[in-house]
């Protein structure tokens, strides 16, 4: 009988596991190894919400985020770049992906669209943007050409697209990012990145910090040596003071700005912006970030004001330098701040920030070597808003409830969506509608019509577009059963909480191996009941999200017999193995101390 008494405990305990589920964290026991089955998403499905367009190689390495994306309620799909050029019409090979991804809003309501490549690999659009200065480059890389879906951006079919005459605009149709990946090692760590950031982040103050940037990217200016300001100066820390209007009252931020030279900022900071200072609190961790600074494809760069020769605190030239012949009187010195050969970044467990960057050229993806963006979103960030050509600030920028334009404006407006709708690619494409509304609304002068060449057609994002930004410390989401009083076998009900506290709207999943098997959302008691027998629940993952919470998911066992009626217990696999092993020890110590010796 001594033998026999664990054993039957044992086969209680499993008996009674069978009702419930397994944690995917588990590895010895899990019946269901999600992160190696591969995702094949039946044809039957009535819409693809997720599209991954990317080429075969890197595809591996994608399916784990495609199988995330539908675990969470949005079904994904991955097409290769290969089979786009054969099945879709088009002159060139981002005409056939456009015509992909309207075929997929058109036909299985997409809405999310994720470029997972490098541009030689999963090509942008290059599209018209002048200015009246030639040497800033006549066009610029423009991934929201994938956005609109209801414009010809070559109307005139002359192969110059976004130009004048052209049909486009900034409502989206869809949301789109990139993974600018360059070989399958990059594509693996950005996805990993990913699954960790939205699955298990590390928990702390860091998810409602933001660190603010910002150089003085022009000095107040006298043109004519008579002591009065001709140009005024250009400070991002005085927009990042604005921006920080945008955060909630719990959140806490950091000022870097410059304080160094003949003049520094005039506006609050915490400490001088320079490497090790961006460095420091980048490796500490923070939820949003911006950097203000001169860039180029590869750098970023401060200017230093080193003297003032007749002492007026205005930078002198000899005549207006914007129209020729004026040349500087006074001494300034350029600094590097950070570039792609010296940038040591290394955010403390995954505490990775979505970052915008208020310089030109920060984000040249098509540039020959891997540009500053990119770099930067490989080694420090969850998302890179940055520009792919020279880009503008706006003169003498001042506070406003819009934010104002350019680069400034922008960044302004982007933050503000991000905190309505936690998702990056939803906030950039948002907050350039917002922009073009507010510009054509404006009763401001309009005395640069390259307000949207400068800013809205080559400020692209450089990441997953869905993935949700951490805005505040979130909360464990929990799962309870209960059985009808009928006892329906085909029949439970599911309660979500946190904090002891029901979870309205959170998105509950069962997915199978190829794809979603069920979906529904709790209702405002956080219930919701589950239409499905045990028996069709076998070998599926039981997922439980919403965003601005930690996620839920059980891997649920293959049944090879009769359950026991009712869901009302949970047990894991974790605490079946702890409930076996103290009854073991209780009940076998003699045997076990033998083993010992």
């Amino acid at each position: 009988m001594t033998v026999k008494k664990p054993l039957l405990l044992i086969l209680i305990l499993l008996y009674m596991s069978s009702t419930v589920g397994f944690s995917i964290t588990d590895t010895k026991n899990k019946p269901y190894n999600i992160n190696s089955d591969s995702l094949d998403i039946s044809d039957t499905n009535e819409s693809v919400d997720y599209l991954i367009i990317t080429t075969e190689n890197f595809k591996p390495y994608l399916e784990p985020l495609a199988r995330w994306k539908t675990q969470k309620g949005l079904v994904a799909k991955i097409e290769l770049i290969d089979d786009i050029r054969q099945q879709y019409p088009g002159s060139n090979r981002a005409e056939k992906i456009k015509n992909c991804i309207i075929d997929y809003n058109s036909n299985y309501n997409t809405q999310w669209i994720l470029l997972a490549g490098d541009v030689d690999d999963i090509p942008s659009r290059d599209v018209i943007a002048l200015d009246g200065f030639s040497f800033d480059g006549n066009t610029v890389s423009c991934d929201s050409y994938y956005t609109d879906l209801d414009n010809n951006w070559d109307l005139n079919n002359d192969g110059k697209w976004g130009a004048s005459g052209d049909e486009f605009d900034f409502e989206p149709e869809v949301y789109v990012g990139r993974l600018p990946a360059e070989n399958e090692i990059q594509m693996k760590e950005l996805v990993q990145r990913i699954l960790t950031y939205e699955k298990r982040p590390t928990i702390g103050p860091w998810m409602s910090h933001a660190l603010f940037a910002g150089a003085i990217l022009q000095f107040d200016q006298d043109w004519n040596n008579d002591s009065v300001v001709d140009y005024g100066e250009c400070d991002e820390n005085r927009v990042n003071n604005f921006i920080k209007t945008i955060l909630p009252d719990n959140w806490t931020s950091t000022f870097l700005a410059q304080t160094k030279g003949v003049k520094g900022t005039s506006y609050y900071n915490d400490s001088c912006l320079n490497y090790n200072t961006l460095k420091n609190y980048i490796d500490e961790g923070c939820s949003i970030g911006t950097i203000f600074a001169h860039g180029s494809p590869t750098g970023m760069a401060i200017d230093e004001w080193i003297t003032d020769y007749d002492g007026d605190l205005l930078f002198d030239y000899t005549n207006n330098p914007f129209e020729g012949g004026g040349t500087p009187v006074d001494d300034m010195r350029r600094d590097t701040l950070f570039d792609t050969s010296y940038m040591y970044f290394e955010p403390e467990d995954n505490k990775t920030g979505m970052f915008y960057f208020g310089s030109c050229s920060t984000g040249t993806f098509d540039h020959p070597t891997e540009c500053l963006a990119e770099r930067f979103l490989k080694k420090a960030a969850i998302g890179v808003i940055a520009a792919s050509q020279v880009t503008w600030g706006e003169d003498q920028w001042y506070e406003r409830d819009h934010g104002g334009w350019f680069i400034e404006g922008l960044g302004f407006r982007f933050y503000e969506q991000l905190f309505l709708y936690n998702q990056p690619g939803k906030a950039l494409a948002l907050a350039k509608a917002d922009y073009v509304s507010d510009r054509i609304n404006s009763s401001e002068p309009k005395e640069y019509p390259e307000w949207g060449n400068k800013t809205l057609k080559q400020y692209n994002l450089l990441g997953d577009p869905e993935v949700p930004i951490w805005l505040s410390i979130p909360k464990q989401l929990n799962i309870s059963y209960t059985q009808p009083s009928n006892n329906n076998e085909n029949l439970f009900t599911l309660l979500v909480t946190a904090d002891g506290a029901p979870v309205q709207n959170a998105i509950i999943t069962y997915t199978k191996e190829n794809g979603l098997f069920w979906k529904g959302i709790t209702n405002e008691n956080g219930t919701i009941d589950i239409p499905l027998s045990k028996a069709k629940l076998n070998g599926k993952i039981l997922t439980v999200s919403k965003i601005g919470y930690l996620p839920y998911q059980e891997s649920i066992p293959q049944i090879t017999s009769q359950s026991i009626p009712g869901y009302d217990v949970v047990v894991t696999s974790t605490l079946l193995s702890s409930f076996i092993f103290i009854y073991l020890v209780s009940h076998n110590n003699t045997r076990l101390k033998k083993k010992r010796v």
